[in-house]
């Protein structure tokens, strides 16, 4: 088998799902013997003038008090190149065999790259239009290269809106390492999970309108939240509710763990990456019909789906989960964790292995 030498091209690193996603088939790949450079964004952040002393203040002290993990590419069994600029260029890479973009403003910085650099692919982890506008994001789907999408909803709509029938399905996976499943009973205080989003399509202010509602029915629900952002003021949480503000990767586990129900209540999603990290730790998710988690929820085996932007009908499907009886709870739980097992990060290098092969023949 040809070992490849594969350059992913990525934007500024940070704990958004779609990074790790990249760092983790990538590193699958590494382990097949491959060659991964990862070319990613690295800015310093602005630093305000001296003279304006109190922003100047407030920024070290910022600085001081989030001394935790910021990114996703703080370490990697890949070869990480961090960039010092906005765009990537192709000197900033080695010579490869494909380069792989991974976000519409990098499929446009790759265009016009030479031979050197190898045959393009694409990785779209989501139907961007959220990120930019809207045309040129548009135009990236049109472009010649060999897309590699994460879910079968992204499939579909790259030959229905795109017309292109040839994009390969390379679904997330499981880093069973960290997210392993152990027989556990339901907590003694009922208990609903939910990573926390500051972006509109997350359905954050949603979430937690149907939390309230469950707490009419569930007065003593208690709430475990985590995210990479503090609070918006307008995002006013339920009751009994806790919040992990960039948690190290060692707790999510345990967090997924302390809850009998993981929420996802966003209004699309490339896949929702915490839903299956949940259903790894043996935790039923309820999540809206938008994409990527239909993939690993079955309706009714292992989680419950409801519709999009339904606060009600969220709640009903969260009170069905906190309500069964340990029993029935009890396996939910070993369906969510056992429905999940075929997504493991190898079993996706092994088709990605063979997508890029077939492209570079």
């Amino acid at each position: 088998m040809k070992t490849l030498t594969i350059n992913w091209v990525l934007p500024s690193p940070s704990l958004a799902g779609g990074i790790k996603s990249n760092r983790l088939i990538a590193e699958a790949m590494v382990r097949r013997g491959h060659r991964v450079n990862m070319a990613y964004v690295d800015l310093p952040p602005r630093k305000p003038p001296i003279l304006r002393i109190r922003a100047f203040i407030r920024y070290w002290i910022k600085r001081y008090r989030n001394r935790k993990q910021t990114h996703h590419f703080e370490q990697s069994t890949a070869n990480l190149i961090p960039v010092r600029r906005r765009p990537i260029v192709e000197t900033d890479v080695p010579d490869a065999d494909v380069t792989i973009a991974t976000w519409w403003e990098t499929a446009h910085w790759i265009k016009d790259w030479s031979d050197r650099k190898g045959k393009k692919a694409y990785f779209i982890r989501h139907h961007e239009l959220h990120g930019g506008d809207t045309e040129s994001v548009k135009e990236t789907y049109r472009l010649p290269y060999k897309k590699l999408v994460i879910a079968n909803w992204l499939k579909r709509v790259m030959a229905e809106d795109y017309g292109d029938e040839s994009s390969v399905l390379i679904p997330n996976g499981v880093d069973w390492n960290q997210f392993n499943f152990q027989p556990r009973l339901k907590q003694s205080v009922p208990t609903v999970g939910m990573l926390y989003g500051i972006v509109e399509w997350k359905g954050a202010a949603t979430a937690f309108e149907a939390i309230r509602l469950v707490q009419r029915t569930i007065p003593e629900l208690k709430v475990i939240c985590f995210g990479s952002h503090p609070l918006k003021p307008e995002n006013k949480p339920p009751e009994n509710f806790e919040y992990f503000f960039r948690p190290a990767q060692d707790l999510i586990p345990e967090l997924y763990k302390r809850t009998d129900c993981w929420l996802l209540p966003s209004t699309l999603e490339g896949f929702g990456m915490p839903g299956i990290e949940a259903a790894a730790c043996g935790c039923p998710v309820v999540t809206t019909r938008c994409g990527g988690p239909e993939d690993y929820i079955k309706d009714g085996h292992n989680g419950f789906l409801a519709n999009v932007g339904d606060a009600q009908d969220m709640a009903e499907k969260m009170i069905r989960v906190l309500s069964m009886d340990e029993q029935s709870w009890c396996e939910m739980s070993v369906n969510s964790a056992s429905y999940v097992k075929s997504f493991d990060w190898d079993k996706s290098a092994e088709i990605l292995e063979s997508a890029l092969l077939n492209e570079i023949k």
